[in-house]
């Protein structure tokens, strides 16, 4: 079939190429090329971490959705054989490191423990740790801390590097990347049309306005930081081996290591009137942060982003057909988890496309938040 994606951001761009990998002929138009959500996301791949009480449905759809970034992974190599030089899973940006979930005091460590309840409930290998194991681990960690959790399915991608990884697969493959606004789909003549443009999907004309999305921008600050080599010890590469999370009094707190000694710090979000990162926010992450990993405030600030991200009423995703108009598929709603469920959310796409969407759950249909007319 030819299948136009509207959005190019990492669902879009993993959708198409998942599309194109099936055999249909794609093009991607966007108004810009992974700028929005996926340019600032830290790009944990965390079933088990993210577990939240109240979000049963979502646990089993994360767990897929880990699943289909290590067949991702798998796959990358094949995708990208036109290269010079293939890319890898690492070269793609993933890491294959263990989470470790920290807890400050006693008492988010006793909430972490709680949260270890469900996370085994949702099928998810949970270690509860003493501070002196996890420092173990982690030598950079504080020594005042109560202890921790290490959750070895837990990984994570690089979603800037992945995504250029992506568009150059595209390109190679012949899907056409067409850059400026798609006012309606009457314009958009395909057999099917993916609506994978985030926040914006309810502006653009369309069959699909019919439905209550029921979209919110929800935003996130998003630091990135640069560790000096004054602060590694000989033959150590980085500060940290693999993802930390924390709990400090309540709030969390992430630090994520990147290729090249950076860290991504993040966990903020905030429904508010700011149109760039919150002051108060940035001071937060960074007092957090250097409750656990004292050497944070001895690294360098290279960037503060925020930006919004498509949230939900039940923070489920928005994935599938428009009633009555199935040529149309909605792919929205990815809210906090946009990296996670990015490949899920291609392959589920790709199997709605070619007739099979038998497993695709009733609870992210597109139209359950739309009342039946009286």
């Amino acid at each position: 079939m030819h299948v136009v994606v509207i959005g190019a951001g990492i669902v879009g761009l993993l959708t198409a190429l998942e599309l194109r990998r099936r055999g249909h002929e794609v093009e991607v138009r966007s108004t810009g090329v992974a700028e929005g959500a996926t340019h600032a996301a830290a790009g944990m791949l965390a079933p088990a971490a993210e577990v939240q009480v109240g979000q049963g449905p979502l646990w089993g759809i994360m767990r897929e959705a880990a699943l289909a970034h290590r067949r991702l992974a798998a796959r990358l190599p094949e995708l990208t054989r036109e290269f010079s030089r293939p890319a890898t899973a690492r070269s793609a940006g993933y890491r294959d490191d263990p989470t470790l979930v920290v807890g400050r005091d006693h008492a988010d460590l006793a909430a972490l423990h709680d949260l270890a309840v469900l996370q085994r409930r949702a099928g998810a290998e949970v270690q509860e740790l003493l501070p002196r194991e996890a420092r173990r681990l982690e030598p950079a960690l504080a020594r005042g801390i109560a202890g921790a959790v290490r959750i070895g399915s837990d990984h994570q991608v690089d979603p800037r590097t992945l995504a250029r990884t992506v568009v150059a697969a595209l390109e190679a493959h012949g899907v056409r990347l067409r850059i400026g606004a798609v006012p309606g789909l009457d314009a958009v003549p395909a057999d099917r049309i993916v609506l994978a443009a985030g926040l914006g999907a309810p502006a653009i004309a369309g069959p699909h306005q019919q439905l209550d999305l029921a979209l919110r921008p929800v935003r996130g600050d998003i630091l990135r930081l640069r560790v000096p080599s004054s602060l590694l010890m000989p033959g150590e590469e980085h500060l940290l081996t693999g993802t930390v999370r924390a709990i400090v009094r309540g709030r969390a707190v992430y630090c994520v290591p990147r290729d090249g000694g950076g860290i991504v710090l993040g966990a903020t979000s905030r429904e508010d009137t700011l149109q760039g990162p919150s002051t108060g926010g940035v001071l937060q992450l960074i007092q957090d942060s250097a409750e656990i990993l004292p050497s944070i405030r001895e690294t360098e600030l290279v960037e503060v982003t925020a930006r919004d991200r498509p949230g939900t009423p039940d923070d489920l995703p928005l994935l599938g057909p428009v009633p009555g108009h199935e040529q149309v598929i909605v792919s929205t709603g990815y809210h906090r988890h946009g990296i996670l469920l990015s490949a899920w959310a291609a392959e589920r796409t790709a199997d709605i496309i070619d007739g099979r969407d038998a497993s695709l759950p009733a609870a992210v249909r597109p139209e359950r938040f739309t009342k039946e007319p009286a």
